[in-house]
């Protein structure tokens, strides 16, 4: 059922773009084989500003792709309007400054990605005209870049505050960022940031934006990881995010908690400030940051496999 609803999406997605033919035979050529696409993820977020590096890590496959094409992710999506380099920034072959800004799609299959005129497409009926698909050369180098924008935001709960979609009185719900994503290992520090208000929130609640979903089971601290820290500690459990949600569908905690277990099962609920026994920022498994970029020189991208 899931995946009917991804594929609808991916529809809705690319509506207004003429598919002809040949592309609606890659489509169904890309559903039917033994599809596989590069993802990359997002590796660190600057604490004070909306600046994200992206890039491949160790899950990323540049040669043959690593992800199953019937799998929804974001598309990492770029403008480049020659900007400076940012203070605080030093371009390098691994990761490069795009003199633009980056977001991320709505999720789509793979297969919804049948052309790299398609994701552009898709890039640009999401943001404007402009907008394309992030390449990995797009930091003049390899690897990784940066880019103005905070690819990962979401709604995440406060229990001693009114600062909630289902109880703000200002009209604005708090939310959380990633801050980094281990290299080497799926963990991800979520936190507030410069734009976080815990006390009467940060984001009016008609913005569209995953929720942050959490489930403890208690496993240990992984090494390097100090589940003392009342500032990031340890959340002992797995994160993952919805896709982007209506603060004014959260209507209640119960309602916010039963959208994580509608989508991820039992055990799942809203992630709240103080998971970690602390506040500001807990860290957890699971890599919530993972979507879908394109290669120029690699067939690594989910229309290669329609060619083929």
């Amino acid at each position: 059922m899931r995946r009917r609803l991804w594929a609808s999406l991916a529809c809705l997605l690319l509506a207004g773009m003429l598919m002809s033919p040949a592309a609606a035979q890659a489509e169904a050529r890309l559903k039917a084989a033994d599809c596989m696409g590069m993802t990359w993820s997002v590796k660190t977020k600057l604490w004070d500003r909306d600046l994200a590096l992206v890039s491949s890590d160790s899950h990323t496959d540049a040669y043959r792709g690593d992800t199953p094409c019937e799998v929804p992710l974001p598309v990492l999506c770029l403008k480049k309007t020659g900007l400076p380099v940012p203070p605080g920034i030093t371009p390098g072959f691994y990761d490069g400054w795009t003199g633009g800004n980056s977001k991320l799609s709505a999720p789509v299959p793979g297969y919804a990605l049948y052309s790299r005129a398609a994701a552009d497409g898709l890039c640009a009926s999401q943001f404007g005209a402009g907008w394309r698909m992030g390449e990995f050369h797009d930091g003049d180098g390899g690897w990784g870049w940066w880019a103005f924008g905070d690819p990962i935001r979401m709604w995440t709960a406060i229990d001693d505050q009114p600062a909630n979609p289902w109880n703000t009185n200002t009209g604005n719900a708090m939310t959380w960022t990633l801050r980094a994503h281990d290299w080497g290992r799926d963990l991800t520090d979520f936190t507030s940031d410069y734009r976080t208000n815990a006390y009467s929130g940060d984001t009016p609640v008609g913005t569209r934006l995953p929720v942050l979903c959490l489930r403890q089971d208690g496993r240990p601290a992984p090494p390097g990881i100090d589940p003392g820290d009342y500032y990031n500690g340890w959340a002992r459990g797995e994160a993952k995010i919805t896709p982007p949600t209506k603060g004014t569908a959260l209507t209640s905690r119960a309602a916010a908690d039963g959208l994580c277990a509608s989508q991820f099962g039992t055990g799942w609920r809203m992630g709240e400030f103080h998971d970690a026994g602390g506040g500001w920022g807990w860290w957890a498994e699971g890599d919530v940051g993972r979507f879908w970029v394109a290669i120029d020189d690699q067939p690594a991208n989910p229309w290669n496999s329609a060619n083929d």
